[in-house]
Protein backbone atom coordinates (compact mmCIF):
# COMPACT_ATOMS: atom_id res chain seq x y z
CA UNK A 1 0.00 0.00 0.00
CA UNK A 2 1.32 3.44 -0.97
CA UNK A 3 0.88 6.70 0.95
CA UNK A 4 1.01 10.35 -0.15
CA UNK A 5 4.45 11.88 0.04
CA UNK A 6 3.50 14.23 2.88
CA UNK A 7 2.05 11.45 5.04
CA UNK A 8 3.84 8.76 7.02
CA UNK A 9 2.52 5.19 7.13
CA UNK A 10 0.74 4.36 10.40
CA UNK A 11 2.80 2.58 13.05
CA UNK A 12 1.17 -0.78 13.48
CA UNK A 13 3.34 -2.40 16.17
CA UNK A 14 4.96 -1.04 19.27
CA UNK A 15 7.88 -3.38 18.61
CA UNK A 16 8.86 -1.23 15.64
CA UNK A 17 9.51 1.77 17.95
CA UNK A 18 13.22 2.53 18.33
CA UNK A 19 14.47 1.19 21.64
CA UNK A 20 16.86 3.08 23.87
CA UNK A 21 20.23 1.48 24.45
CA UNK A 22 21.46 0.43 27.88
CA UNK A 23 23.74 3.48 28.11
CA UNK A 24 20.87 5.78 27.15
CA UNK A 25 18.79 4.28 29.98
CA UNK A 26 21.65 4.87 32.41
CA UNK A 27 22.03 8.46 31.23
CA UNK A 28 18.32 9.13 31.66
CA UNK A 29 18.40 7.50 35.11
CA UNK A 30 21.36 9.69 36.10
CA UNK A 31 19.53 12.86 35.02
CA UNK A 32 16.35 11.91 36.86
CA UNK A 33 18.25 11.01 40.05
CA UNK A 34 20.05 14.36 39.87
CA UNK A 35 16.74 16.23 39.46
CA UNK A 36 15.25 14.26 42.38
CA UNK A 37 18.20 15.26 44.58
CA UNK A 38 17.73 18.90 43.56
CA UNK A 39 14.04 18.65 44.49
CA UNK A 40 14.95 17.17 47.89
CA UNK A 41 17.46 19.97 48.54
CA UNK A 42 14.91 22.66 47.62
CA UNK A 43 12.25 20.93 49.72
CA UNK A 44 14.65 20.79 52.67
CA UNK A 45 15.40 24.52 52.37
CA UNK A 46 11.69 25.42 52.32
CA UNK A 47 10.91 22.99 55.15
CA UNK A 48 13.78 24.35 57.28
CA UNK A 49 11.94 27.68 57.44
CA UNK A 50 8.59 26.22 58.54
CA UNK A 51 9.74 23.52 60.97
CA UNK A 52 8.77 25.60 64.06
CA UNK A 53 5.11 25.42 62.98
CA UNK A 54 5.38 21.70 62.25
CA UNK A 55 7.09 21.14 65.60
CA UNK A 56 4.21 22.85 67.41
CA UNK A 57 1.75 20.67 65.49
CA UNK A 58 3.59 17.45 66.35
CA UNK A 59 4.11 18.46 70.00
CA UNK A 60 0.41 19.15 70.52
CA UNK A 61 -0.64 15.54 71.38
CA UNK A 62 1.77 15.39 74.32
CA UNK A 63 1.21 18.99 75.40
CA UNK A 64 -2.52 18.28 75.52
CA UNK A 65 -2.08 15.34 77.89
CA UNK A 66 1.11 16.15 79.80
CA UNK A 67 1.05 15.94 83.61
CA UNK A 68 1.92 18.96 85.71
CA UNK A 69 5.61 19.73 85.70
CA UNK A 70 6.33 18.09 82.33
CA UNK A 71 9.13 19.77 80.38
CA UNK A 72 10.84 19.31 77.05
CA UNK A 73 14.55 19.01 77.81
CA UNK A 74 17.51 18.78 75.42
CA UNK A 75 20.42 16.79 76.82
CA UNK A 76 23.11 17.81 74.33
CA UNK A 77 24.14 21.12 72.79
CA UNK A 78 23.82 19.81 69.21
CA UNK A 79 20.35 18.30 69.59
CA UNK A 80 18.30 21.45 68.74
CA UNK A 81 20.06 21.82 65.37
CA UNK A 82 19.94 18.14 64.43
CA UNK A 83 16.28 17.88 65.40
CA UNK A 84 15.47 20.75 63.06
CA UNK A 85 17.69 19.20 60.37
CA UNK A 86 15.96 15.79 60.56
CA UNK A 87 12.46 17.25 60.78
CA UNK A 88 13.13 19.54 57.81
CA UNK A 89 14.45 16.60 55.78
CA UNK A 90 11.34 14.51 56.47
CA UNK A 91 9.03 17.43 55.75
CA UNK A 92 10.98 18.35 52.63
CA UNK A 93 10.63 14.81 51.29
CA UNK A 94 6.88 14.98 51.81
CA UNK A 95 6.66 18.36 50.05
CA UNK A 96 8.56 17.24 46.95
CA UNK A 97 7.26 13.67 46.82
CA UNK A 98 4.91 14.45 43.87
CA UNK A 99 7.91 15.75 41.88
CA UNK A 100 10.00 12.70 42.79
CA UNK A 101 7.19 10.36 41.78
CA UNK A 102 6.91 12.27 38.51
CA UNK A 103 10.56 11.46 37.80
CA UNK A 104 10.03 7.80 38.74
CA UNK A 105 6.96 7.63 36.51
CA UNK A 106 8.78 9.29 33.64
CA UNK A 107 11.50 6.64 33.81
CA UNK A 108 9.33 3.52 34.08
CA UNK A 109 6.29 4.58 32.00
CA UNK A 110 7.87 3.93 28.56
CA UNK A 111 8.35 0.27 29.51
CA UNK A 112 4.73 -0.29 30.54
CA UNK A 113 1.79 -1.36 28.43
CA UNK A 114 -1.35 0.77 28.14
CA UNK A 115 -3.17 -1.56 30.54
CA UNK A 116 -0.36 -1.34 33.11
CA UNK A 117 -0.27 2.46 32.81
CA UNK A 118 -4.04 2.60 33.34
CA UNK A 119 -3.76 0.37 36.41
CA UNK A 120 -1.00 2.52 37.94
CA UNK A 121 -2.97 5.72 37.31
CA UNK A 122 -5.98 4.21 39.09
CA UNK A 123 -4.08 2.69 42.02
CA UNK A 124 -1.69 5.60 42.71
CA UNK A 125 -4.38 8.07 43.93
CA UNK A 126 -6.00 5.28 45.98
CA UNK A 127 -2.62 4.44 47.52
CA UNK A 128 -1.97 8.10 48.39
CA UNK A 129 -5.45 8.42 49.92
CA UNK A 130 -4.88 5.34 52.09
CA UNK A 131 -1.42 6.50 53.16
CA UNK A 132 -2.54 9.94 54.30
CA UNK A 133 -5.64 8.45 55.94
CA UNK A 134 -3.33 6.21 57.95
CA UNK A 135 -1.08 9.14 58.84
CA UNK A 136 -4.10 11.17 60.01
CA UNK A 137 -5.38 8.28 62.13
CA UNK A 138 -1.92 7.81 63.63
CA UNK A 139 -1.85 11.46 64.69
CA UNK A 140 -5.44 11.34 65.96
CA UNK A 141 -4.81 8.42 68.36
CA UNK A 142 -1.59 9.90 69.80
CA UNK A 143 -3.31 11.73 72.72
CA UNK A 144 -5.03 8.50 73.77
CA UNK A 145 -1.72 6.65 73.46
CA UNK A 146 0.08 9.20 75.64
CA UNK A 147 -2.73 9.09 78.18
CA UNK A 148 -2.18 5.33 78.37
CA UNK A 149 1.58 5.65 78.75
CA UNK A 150 1.46 8.51 81.26
CA UNK A 151 -1.11 6.75 83.43
CA UNK A 152 1.79 4.66 84.74
CA UNK A 153 3.61 7.79 85.92
CA UNK A 154 1.36 7.81 89.00
CA UNK A 155 2.93 4.53 90.11
CA UNK A 156 6.12 6.44 90.87
CA UNK A 157 5.60 9.04 93.63
CA UNK A 158 7.22 12.45 93.00
CA UNK A 159 8.29 11.35 89.49
CA UNK A 160 8.45 14.06 86.83
CA UNK A 161 8.49 13.72 83.05
CA UNK A 162 11.45 15.43 81.37
CA UNK A 163 10.88 14.59 77.69
CA UNK A 164 13.66 14.77 75.13
CA UNK A 165 12.14 16.68 72.14
CA UNK A 166 14.23 14.84 69.52
CA UNK A 167 13.18 11.40 70.77
CA UNK A 168 9.56 12.52 71.03
CA UNK A 169 9.32 14.04 67.54
CA UNK A 170 10.99 11.04 65.90
CA UNK A 171 8.61 8.74 67.79
CA UNK A 172 5.59 10.70 66.51
CA UNK A 173 6.91 10.73 62.93
CA UNK A 174 7.61 6.97 63.02
CA UNK A 175 4.18 6.25 64.49
CA UNK A 176 2.39 8.27 61.80
CA UNK A 177 4.51 6.69 59.06
CA UNK A 178 3.79 3.21 60.46
CA UNK A 179 0.04 3.84 60.21
CA UNK A 180 0.39 5.16 56.67
CA UNK A 181 2.44 2.11 55.67
CA UNK A 182 0.00 -0.30 57.31
CA UNK A 183 -2.87 1.23 55.36
CA UNK A 184 -1.18 0.21 52.09
CA UNK A 185 -2.33 -3.38 52.57
CA UNK A 186 -5.32 -3.13 50.16
CA UNK A 187 -2.98 -1.86 47.44
CA UNK A 188 -0.60 -4.80 47.98
CA UNK A 189 -3.46 -7.31 47.91
CA UNK A 190 -4.94 -5.73 44.78
CA UNK A 191 -1.55 -6.01 43.08
CA UNK A 192 -1.29 -9.68 44.10
CA UNK A 193 -4.76 -10.27 42.71
CA UNK A 194 -3.81 -8.57 39.46
CA UNK A 195 -0.85 -10.94 38.97
CA UNK A 196 -2.92 -13.95 40.00
CA UNK A 197 -1.40 -14.61 43.44
CA UNK A 198 -4.48 -13.67 45.49
CA UNK A 199 -8.12 -14.69 45.09
CA UNK A 200 -11.16 -13.75 47.20
CA UNK A 201 -11.84 -17.43 47.89
CA UNK A 202 -8.36 -17.98 49.33
CA UNK A 203 -8.55 -14.77 51.36
CA UNK A 204 -11.84 -15.87 52.93
CA UNK A 205 -10.51 -19.35 53.61
CA UNK A 206 -7.32 -18.18 55.32
CA UNK A 207 -8.62 -15.07 57.08
CA UNK A 208 -7.53 -16.41 60.49
CA UNK A 209 -3.98 -16.80 59.23
CA UNK A 210 -4.19 -13.28 57.81
CA UNK A 211 -5.22 -11.87 61.20
CA UNK A 212 -2.19 -13.52 62.81
CA UNK A 213 0.09 -12.06 60.12
CA UNK A 214 -1.49 -8.63 60.64
CA UNK A 215 -0.76 -8.92 64.36
CA UNK A 216 2.87 -9.69 63.56
CA UNK A 217 3.07 -6.76 61.13
CA UNK A 218 1.48 -4.43 63.68
CA UNK A 219 4.15 -5.41 66.22
CA UNK A 220 6.81 -4.86 63.56
CA UNK A 221 5.52 -1.48 62.39
CA UNK A 222 4.83 0.24 65.72
CA UNK A 223 7.97 1.97 67.02
CA UNK A 224 7.03 1.44 70.68
CA UNK A 225 5.87 -2.19 70.38
CA UNK A 226 3.28 -1.75 73.15
CA UNK A 227 -0.11 -3.47 73.16
CA UNK A 228 -2.09 -0.23 72.78
CA UNK A 229 -0.26 0.89 69.63
CA UNK A 230 -0.41 -2.62 68.17
CA UNK A 231 -4.18 -2.74 68.62
CA UNK A 232 -4.55 0.81 67.29
CA UNK A 233 -2.87 -0.12 64.02
CA UNK A 234 -3.88 -3.79 63.89
CA UNK A 235 -7.65 -3.33 64.14
CA UNK A 236 -7.89 -0.94 61.15
CA UNK A 237 -5.65 -3.31 59.17
CA UNK A 238 -8.04 -6.20 59.90
CA UNK A 239 -10.92 -4.05 58.65
CA UNK A 240 -8.92 -3.15 55.54
CA UNK A 241 -8.19 -6.84 54.95
CA UNK A 242 -11.89 -7.69 54.76
CA UNK A 243 -12.47 -4.60 52.61
CA UNK A 244 -9.68 -5.85 50.35
CA UNK A 245 -11.56 -9.11 49.82
CA UNK A 246 -14.33 -7.12 48.13
CA UNK A 247 -11.83 -5.19 45.99
CA UNK A 248 -9.96 -8.37 45.05
CA UNK A 249 -13.30 -10.00 44.21
CA UNK A 250 -14.04 -7.25 41.70
CA UNK A 251 -10.61 -7.67 40.10
CA UNK A 252 -10.99 -11.46 39.94
CA UNK A 253 -14.48 -11.15 38.45
CA UNK A 254 -13.21 -8.78 35.76
CA UNK A 255 -10.27 -11.05 34.91
CA UNK A 256 -12.52 -14.11 34.65
CA UNK A 257 -14.92 -12.24 32.38
CA UNK A 258 -12.04 -11.16 30.13
CA UNK A 259 -10.71 -14.71 30.06
CA UNK A 260 -14.15 -16.05 29.11
CA UNK A 261 -14.37 -13.52 26.27
CA UNK A 262 -10.96 -14.59 24.97
CA UNK A 263 -12.00 -18.23 25.05
CA UNK A 264 -15.20 -17.42 23.16
CA UNK A 265 -13.23 -15.43 20.58
CA UNK A 266 -10.86 -18.37 20.00
CA UNK A 267 -13.74 -20.83 19.66
CA UNK A 268 -15.57 -18.50 17.32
Amino acid sequence: MTYPADLEPPRERAEEEPKATFMEHLEELRKRIFRALVYIMLGWIVAFAITPYVYDFLAEPLLRTKPAGTKFVFTHATEPFFLKFKLALVLGLILVMPLIMREVWGFIAPGLTKQEKRAVKLIAPFSAFLFFSGVALGYYILPAAFNFFLSYLDDYPDAQLLQNPAQYIMFVVKMMFAFGLGFQMPVVLMFLAQVGLATPEAMWKYWRHAVLIIGFLAALLTPSGDAFSMLAIGLPMVFLYFLSILLVGRIAKKKRRQQALRVEAKQG
